[in-house]
């Protein structure tokens, strides 16, 4: 069971996460996923938060879409940074595949943070503004 705890403390950050006001373009969105520990493949969770960042930059072409990656410190900082990297690229380049511009979308890996809340480390976030 406590191997889980981190996971549906993950799944109830993205759920706190999400938005619900309308589409309009005076409104910049922030998108949130989670990764589990050493890990940069996009689950089912982390394909519906992208879907939704499309849609939403899909209907302001005007907007550009900005994805940071971050990872937790766990030991050698240089395959830390080098997961921060990983998510980040993985999460840019759904949001191409799935029909932005990759002139729009500029991503960028933050080095890995020592914070004592290891799961929000283990992240990417999308702003679309």
């Amino acid at each position: 069971m406590r191997r889980f705890l981190p996971i549906i403390f993950g799944s109830l950050l993205l759920a706190a996460c999400s938005q619900t006001t309308s589409l309009t373009p005076n409104n910049n969105r922030t998108y949130v996923i989670f990764f589990p520990f050493a890990s940069s493949e996009l689950d089912d969770a982390a394909m519906t938060t992208i879907n939704q960042a499309v849609k939403y930059a899909k209907s302001f072409p005007e907007k550009q879409v900005y994805v940071e990656g971050y990872a937790a410190v766990y030991g050698d900082m240089s395959l830390d940074e080098m997961m921060a990297s990983q998510r980040t690229q993985a999460v840019a380049q759904q949001i191409v595949t799935d029909g932005v511009d990759k002139v729009r979308v500029h991503d960028s890996a933050q080095p890995p943070v020592n914070q004592a809340d290891q799961v929000a480390a283990r992240r990417v976030e999308i702003e679309v503004k």
